[in-house]
């Protein structure tokens, strides 16, 4: 998601769909997640059919990543990560949910 920084919110520029993450890395170990702040490394494969988005010309450094999430991903994290969830990752959720425009 492209996007320009006003304190703690944000305003979206554009949606660039970048693919689907297939590892996260800290510290060149694998990690199964990463949290706000945190310095990782990720590899995404590019969706098929589409021609892979290259950092630097269509993100770099400065644009925030988000996950795309749906009603069924949102239903899926409450029946099995609840637990897991901070206050601060459920205010984030509601978030994307008006970003995605999702009931």
């Amino acid at each position: 998601m492209k996007r320009k920084s006003n304190e703690e919110r944000f305003m979206i520029i554009a949606f660039v769909e970048l693919g689907r993450v297939a590892s996260i890395e800290a510290n060149h170990k694998p990690v199964p997640v990463a949290k706000q702040g945190q310095e990782i490394c990720i590899k995404i494969l590019p969706t098929p059919g589409e021609a892979p988005k290259m950092f630097g010309r269509h993100f770099d450094e400065s644009d925030m990543l988000v996950s795309k999430i749906s009603r069924q991903s949102i239903d899926a994290v409450k029946d099995h990560f609840r637990e897991e969830m901070s206050k601060q990752d459920w205010r984030l959720m509601v978030e994307l949910k008006k970003q995605f425009e999702i009931l």
